[in-house]
């Protein structure tokens, strides 16, 4: 059954209208492929062939925005009625043994490589030539489709456990024309209810106001009211990506230790490389301050749009003491998360529908304008499987997220659990991190440095 036409929602429209030909809006979601068992490599051809009998599953996959006259704020999704997967696929050797390195060298291209608007905004490439015989599929999705949790859910639905048959459910090749004289007569009447809601939303903001007057001043940042640092360095187009990981159960050791949360925990090791990036670079390492995304249920099983708001949070850069840093690292993350949930999330789902384009804007002209800023580095932690995920025969040895480099914080690092490990994809403007690999260094070194000022043993479990 063909899906109805659906008017995007304001965060979802929040990030298609953010794209500009220098900001791109899309994610890149790698699986490392170990195809040994199956004793031959994946190739386009297959993949041509089979993925149309199980895209069925994820409607905006076959899906594409369209535009409403007068209404372009907040477009439609729509049945591609000219939908083919090969406009969708493409390949990309690499010199064998190709290493880590070698695959970031591609996400950092594929980065920059924004999708096509006339087509559901997704794009796949296979890499051939890795180490050991391995491959890897790189998924490039607009942030417009899917936030990280919906992406999550949508690798865990494509995937199982060694031994599971994935159940088919091809395309629906029957779309029907667009009715964009219904769609404008919707979107007119949907523009109605918003201007009547108004009143509604105000009270809203009295709402959340009142809940920011009462959150601990001292734990949780003010919006734009973070020091600028070379984080925050005017840059262009270009974008660099490094991946790397570290032990989950060492950050869940560091957890315990601290009294604090596996969340807390990460951000507290990221400040600590936080504050060795800043002295590496000659600048003083006072306090950071991150954003990070706040999901509304993680238990939802949702594999598209996005229902997250951000917290903001202060990453104790300024502190010399591993586990002092740690600890008030750990303390901040928590009120931004609770200050969050207090507030709730539909405040930031009606804000992005009002004004679905004027965020944009001022974001473009005040990022490297204003004196102050909304943070420094943007990161994100979700927790995923504890076991590698399978599709067939075929072991999806890593699995790397990488997200947005948005002015004016053009640094952005995003972990994910996976199979004991967690995987970090570090996405950067090389004007604002010139080397994300260093980077990563510097968050295995910190991890090293807590865990021995707390008596642990971790340094035989980091990769180097």
């Amino acid at each position: 059954m063909t899906r109805a036409p659906e008017r995007m929602s304001g965060p979802d429209a929040l990030m298609l209208n953010m794209e500009t030909p220098s900001t791109p809006m899309h994610t890149l979601k790698i699986a490392v492929l170990d195809p040994s068992r199956r004793g031959m490599s994946i190739t386009l051809a297959e993949l041509l062939d089979t993925l149309p009998h199980y895209l069925g599953m994820f409607p905006r996959a076959t899906q594409r925005v369209a535009q409403v006259p007068g209404h372009a704020a907040r477009p439609y999704w729509v049945t591609d009625e000219s939908f083919d997967i090969a406009h969708h696929l493409d390949e990309v050797w690499v010199k064998a043994p190709g290493g880590r390195a070698q695959l970031d060298a591609i996400a950092s291209d594929l980065a920059v490589r924004q999708l096509d608007r006339s087509r559901p905004l997704w794009a796949l490439t296979l890499v051939n030539g890795l180490a050991e015989g391995r491959q890897a599929v790189i998924v490039r999705i607009h942030h417009a489709v899917a936030d990280g949790l919906a992406a999550l859910n949508t690798f865990m639905a494509s995937t199982g456990l060694h031994g599971d048959v994935l159940a088919a459910s091809p395309v629906n090749t029957d779309a029907a024309q667009v009715d964009m004289r219904g769609l404008t007569l919707a979107a007119h009447d949907d523009s109605g209810r918003l201007l009547r809601g108004v009143p509604a939303l105000v009270g809203d903001f009295a709402r959340a106001a009142g809940i920011k007057r009462r959150a601990d001043r001292h734990a949780v940042p003010r919006p734009l009211t973070v020091r600028r640092t070379s984080f925050n360095t005017r840059s262009g187009a270009a974008r660099h990506c490094a991946s790397g990981d570290i032990p989950l159960a060492a950050v869940q050791r560091i957890a315990v230790a601290t009294g604090t949360t596996v969340n807390g925990a990460l951000h507290g090791v990221i400040a600590g490389a936080m504050r060795a990036e800043l002295l590496a670079r000659g600048e003083a390492p006072g306090a950071s301050v991150t954003v990070f995304g706040v999901c509304r249920d993680l238990s939802s099983t949702r594999t598209e749009g996005n229902d997250i708001a951000t917290a903001l949070a202060y990453l104790r850069s300024d502190l010399a003491d591993p586990i002092a840093r740690v600890q008030e690292t750990a303390v901040s993350c928590a009120a931004a998360v609770k200050y969050r949930r207090d507030a709730g999330f539909d405040l930031t789902a009606k804000v992005a529908t009002y004004t679905g384009r004027l965020g944009p804007i001022f974001r473009s002209l005040a990022a490297h304008r204003m004196p102050r800023v909304m943070n420094n580095i943007t990161t994100a932690n979700m927790p995923g499987p504890r076991q590698t995920r399978w599709i067939g025969d075929v072991e999806v040895v890593d699995w790397i997220s990488f997200a947005l480099a948005i002015a004016p914080a053009d640094v952005n690092l995003t972990a994910y659990s996976y199979a004991g490990r967690l995987t970090m994809g570090l996405i950067s403007t090389p004007e604002s991190m010139p080397n994300p690999a260093r980077f990563l260094a510097r968050v295995r070194d910190s991890l090293i440095e807590v865990s021995e000022a707390l008596g642990l043993d971790v340094e035989a479990g980091v990769r180097r």
